[in-house]
């Protein structure tokens, strides 16, 4: 997959440590399947949270919101094109209680949205072990193993 980081609004909380990262969520992109364009885009608390409650019909900012682009989702290998959209303040909440750096669990989520675009789900615990598997290829040599097992369960 090809992917664009750093459409955001100038003064979203996160943006300039979220553009020091951009090669790196950019660099995710050749481990994702298929050649679709994918945006990443960095928003608000504010922004995040009425799109979760639209689209999730949940309170509060999700750290991610991956969204798919086609209606029909290709095969698994193809990946549909889609965006992805993170927001900083819960993103740093989240790395800072899991102790790892708020870079690696920015690629963490990247990669989380890229299995999304995938095809994958977690939907019962057989499909996020699958998922989760996904996530740790794709992040592969890019997070450092101690970070990578605090992230993920096993």
């Amino acid at each position: 997959m090809r992917i664009t980081a750093g459409r955001s609004s100038p003064s979203v909380t996160g943006k300039s440590e979220f553009d020091r990262a951009a090669d790196l969520v950019e660099a995710l992109g050749s481990k994702g399947a298929g050649d679709r364009q994918v945006d990443v885009t960095l928003i608000g608390e504010r922004r995040m949270a009425s799109l979760n409650r639209e689209y999730k019909g949940r309170k509060g900012a999700a750290e991610i919101l991956t969204f798919v682009y086609d209606d029909d989702p290709a095969p698994r290998g193809e990946g549909p094109a889609g965006e992805i959209l993170i927001c900083w303040k819960s993103l740093a909440a989240s790395a800072a209680r899991l102790n790892v750096s708020r870079r690696a669990y920015l690629l963490r989520l990247v990669a989380h949205g890229l299995s999304h675009l995938e095809g994958f789900s977690h939907g019962d615990e057989e499909e996020g072990e699958r998922m989760e598997k996904r996530e740790r290829e794709i992040l592969e040599g890019m997070v450092p193993e101690r970070d990578l097992a605090r992230m993920f369960r096993g």
